[in-house]
């Protein structure tokens, strides 16, 4: 049983060489979800029954998935009981010892799959506790099953990721034009992934040249803004600085950046404060008129988790205050928007103290 890396895993899939219990996690949720389907694809088929597939949600009680987990399935060799984005870390203790405990109790026709495809954990936050239960599960299934963690890919991997796709839809596309993709789009995997497919279908079979590639592409400057908060909440102050100057040399307005940057915070508060009120995520997307977004009212509240209501209190404030300053000085807006990711991130560390 072990912590396997990619090619690994695939390799364990395709023998068909299943363990009981997986977790499949990581920031790279696009390959999160692939992998997740590759194995219950290969585990139980494309067009599994709910008797061969249980699909369960962080809401399940434990119990449940003990259940599931001991139920035989009618019409395949194995039952596969998926339970997506899970709170690990939220479990009480003794709750988390009945997790553990049940992974040595796992029937031998059961592969139960804990994939994370949109819970984000933070894994590389400088300031995560080392004890993080989600660690210490992480290390119990590696001792019975697989683990496979992806992180972010590269830029270097992520250019030939674009590559492949381009050739896989007959194409030709060279590392420069890939990294001006990336430029453009940011490097969210399922945002890349359709361009590719579009730019795909324009070539024709042909090469995908930087004339294409300028008329096709649109500057996703909310993508870019969204990465600069990714960093900010993972306490990357060189991340957040990279990404913040990159959105400056392409000249977008520091109002937009700051407003953009603005929803994801007001975003974690108004979970919190619906939470502390026993609103759900639908009341708030009603509401405030969501309307299809409401998807980032589930990533907003597993952010707001992190932090206290003073603190987010404390991020609308500095917000706030560099919105004003923005509006009514002659300030140099970078050195503005640069000390606003200071005071952010100092928030954000003071808070773990």
């Amino acid at each position: 049983m072990a912590k396997l890396t990619e090619q690994e895993f695939k390799k364990e899939v395709t023998a068909k060489n299943f363990k009981k219990i997986y977790l499949i996690y990581g920031e790279e949720k696009y390959l999160v979800k692939k992998y997740t389907q590759a194995l219950i694809n290969k585990a139980v088929g494309k067009n599994p029954t709910e008797f061969d597939l249980a699909k369960l949600n962080a809401d399940t009680p434990l119990e449940t998935i003990f259940a599931a987990s001991m139920q035989i399935s009618m019409f395949s060799e194995m039952k596969c009981v998926l339970v997506s984005d899970y709170e690990i870390d939220a479990l009480s203790e003794s709750d988390y010892q009945q997790l553990e405990k049940f992974i040595g109790e796992i029937p031998d026709s059961t592969m139960l799959l804990f994939s994370m495809p949109t819970l984000s954990q933070d894994s590389k936050k400088p300031t995560a506790k080392k004890t993080s239960k989600l660690k210490k599960f992480a290390a119990a299934v590696t001792k019975a099953g697989t683990v496979l963690e992806l992180a972010k890919m590269g830029d270097i991997a992520l250019e030939q990721q674009l590559a492949a796709w381009a050739e896989k839809n007959g194409c030709k596309l060279d590392r420069i034009n890939a990294s001006k993709i990336i430029a453009m789009c940011g490097t969210d995997m399922t945002a890349l992934k359709n361009e590719i497919d579009k730019l795909s279908a324009y070539a024709d079979g042909n090469e995908i040249t930087e004339q294409i590639i300028k008329k096709l592409v649109v500057k996703n400057t909310e993508v870019r803004i969204f990465a600069l908060s990714d960093c900010i909440l993972r306490s990357d102050f060189n991340g957040a600085y990279r990404q913040l100057n990159d959105l400056f040399e392409q000249n977008e307005k520091p109002e937009i950046i700051l407003s953009v940057l603005s929803s994801v915070f007001v975003d974690m508060y108004r979970m919190r404060a619906a939470s502390e009120s026993g609103k759900k995520a639908a009341d708030v997307a009603a509401d405030f008129q969501y309307g299809k977004r409401e998807f980032v009212l589930k990533n907003a509240y597993n952010q707001s988790k992190k932090y206290s209501t003073k603190t987010l209190r404390r991020f609308l404030d500095i917000i706030l205050e560099t919105d004003i300053k923005l509006k009514s000085t002659r300030g140099n807006a970078r050195i503005l928007m640069e000390t606003l990711l200071s005071k952010l991130i100092v928030a954000i560390r003071e808070e773990s103290q």
